[in-house]
């Protein structure tokens, strides 16, 4: 996500939180330290304030991605076997 949709997003929560909360951030401040962030973030879900909370979630989402799943393991090939396919193909091509 770019920077200035982050900055958007935050600046969204901001004017949340000052108009439901009374709650003033640093809105710039809130792009740059995550710890920060998670406070401002666990103020606005627990505000109750349904229009917070999903925004918070959003920005939540948009400053902490969940990490990329792994790739999954390959059964590693037994080297007799893999020893046995090449040494075929090496002899039958000479043929």
């Amino acid at each position: 996500m770019l920077e200035s949709e982050k900055l958007a997003l935050a600046a969204h929560l901001h004017v949340l939180l000052r108009r439901h909360v009374g709650r003033v951030t640093d809105v710039e401040w809130l792009i740059k330290d995550p710890a920060y962030a998670r406070e401002i973030i666990g103020v606005a879900r627990a505000s109750g304030q349904r229009d917070c909370i999903a925004r918070a979630d959003r920005l939540a989402e948009a400053l902490f991605p969940a990490p990329p799943a792994p790739p999954p393991a390959l059964a590693p090939a037994s080297p007799a076997a893999t020893l046995g396919s090449a040494m075929r193909r090496y002899v039958g091509s000479l043929r």
